[in-house]
């Protein structure tokens, strides 16, 4: 396990009780799995061998930052307006600005959080109710100011998801995550508190320097303070007498809904940079979903987190991400002979590759893909640990059509143009007609004979030498006619 460019020692603990060797060079190319907290760009993709992983995949910063999050849920929303309604109104600045601009009247005064394009950790985030203290460039949301309140206090959830493949889509939820309090008592916004953001942020990087936190001091100790276990939210909510059933389902279509929208762009980022490969099994991400639940327990996206923190400041902390971490390791079936089975059928694919015509070659593939896929869905269960798969599932392809879908908006977002379709009932063919004789042309120029005539030379060489071989012929002057003179 490469972890050079890794910050988080519970990676590390990781991978010690998987009995893995960790490394810290940068320059390895052989490891096996290269865990690492930046976003992966395409080149680093194209060099890696299919044996090996790695925890990112290319192109995920298209629901990650919150001005391509809106937009693509924007553009969902706009197909689909009454299964994309999970997200509070949206505006991205300067392209909405005059739509911005006519939500603010003198009959209601309306709150507004204002979010920084591509910050993390609630850095630059504030509420408003004046136009003129937004910026030119930023993402405006409606705040939600009915919040579901424990001991009355605002909170959100935090779900770690696991996407192991990209084409087809596989995801899962992890049964445990965290429910992050705000450290103020909850009252709604007021001009006079619209500055107190360990009141309406739930952020834990914003709450942890309130005096008001309080850290837990053991694991068993996973439902007081501020950051709480989430299986056990839920199971006080049973027993209050919520459908948490109804809730978990709501919350996974959220999830799965999201994905989708940036699952053609991921394709296409993981072609663009592993053509060869057949497997799409190098790249695997944790991302970490924040959801708002409102006073009527309806789940709201708040923001996608590509790189969710790893930082275990308290016991719960420390043995919520280590199961998660752990558990997706174990989902990706690595042993030493994924790199001997590697080497050993390398240059037999590429000899069969090199002997086939196109349409061979995609079978090849094909079946290799559905191979593997079968193989990988077997190892997922065995080795699931906390996680479980909430798509694909079987009698729900619904989300096969928003990904259609997602697929237009991106190309066409592109500039790209699909080519016609050809018609599926075929017009029987025209019988031939006979050719009328073509009339012959008198003006046209006669056809060369056959042979070839030696063409003559006009160089100045070649009329030198007629002048000295041909005599010159000159007229006799006595045999001019005579001029008749007229007088």
């Amino acid at each position: 396990l490469n972890i050079s460019n890794c910050q988080y020692s519970v990676v590390t603990d990781v991978a010690l009780e998987l009995g893995w060797k960790t490394v810290n060079d940068e320059d390895d190319s052989e490891c096996d799995v290269y865990w690492q907290d930046a976003a992966l760009p395409p080149e680093v993709l194209s060099t890696l061998k299919s044996y090996q992983r790695i925890n990112h995949f290319p192109g995920m910063y298209a629901i990650a930052r919150k001005d391509h999050l809106a937009k693509n849920l924007k553009a969902m929303k706009q197909m689909f307006p009454d299964q994309f309604k999970f997200f509070p109104p949206t505006w991205c600045l300067p392209r909405d600005l005059n739509d911005l601009k006519s939500q603010f009247n003198a009959k209601r005064a309306k709150t507004f959080i204002v979010k920084p394009e591509n910050n993390c950790q609630g850095r630059g985030i504030f509420l408003t109710r004046r136009l003129e203290e937004i910026p030119e460039k930023c993402v405006v949301q409606r705040y939600l100011h009915k919040p579901y309140l424990i001991d009355g206090l605002k909170f959100d959830l935090r779900l770690y998801v696991l996407v192991t493949c990209c084409d087809p889509l596989r995801v899962h939820i992890h049964k445990d995550g965290l429910v992050r309090l705000a450290t103020e008592e909850y009252t709604p916004p007021l001009p006079s508190n619209l500055g107190d953001m360990c009141m309406h942020l739930t952020n834990y990087a914003i709450n942890k320097n309130n005096p008001n936190f309080e850290f837990n001091t053991s694991k068993e100790d996973n439902f007081s303070g501020h950051k709480r276990s989430l299986k056990v939210f839920f199971e006080r909510m049973r027993e209050e007498g919520v459908d948490t059933e109804a809730l978990w389902e709501s919350i996974c279509d959220v999830i799965v809904k999201t994905i989708c929208t940036v699952q053609p762009f991921l394709s296409h980022m993981y072609r663009s940079s592993q053509a060869s490969d057949s497997t799409s099994a190098i790249c695997f991400q944790i991302l970490g979903f924040d959801i708002f639940l409102d006073h009527r327990l309806k789940p709201y996206l708040l923001e996608v987190n590509h790189t969710p923190s790893f930082a275990t400041d308290t016991p719960l902390d420390y043995e919520i991400k280590f199961n998660v971490i752990r558990d997706s390791l174990k989902m990706m079936g690595l042993n030493e002979k994924n790199r001997a089975k590697f080497y050993t059928n390398h240059s037999k694919n590429i000899l069969q590759r090199a002997t086939k015509n196109i349409k061979e070659i995609r079978k090849l593939k094909n079946e290799q893909r559905e191979k593997f896929n079968k193989r990988r869905i077997k190892i997922e269960k065995t080795n699931k640990g906390g996680f479980t798969v909430i798509h694909p599932k079987q009698g729900n392809d619904e989300y096969e059509k928003h990904m259609v879908a997602a697929k237009d908006i991106w190309l066409n977002n592109t500039g790209y143009t699909k080519k016609a379709k050809k018609p599926e009932e075929k017009e029987p063919p025209k019988p031939k007609q006979a050719k009328p004789p073509r009339p012959r042309n008198i003006c046209t120029r006669p056809k060369s004979p056959k042979f070839v005539t030696r063409r003559r030379s006009f160089s100045p060489q070649s009329t030198s030498n007629i002048k000295k071989e041909e005599p010159t012929y000159r007229r006799d002057p006595s045999r001019l006619p005579a001029l008749r003179v007229h007088t």
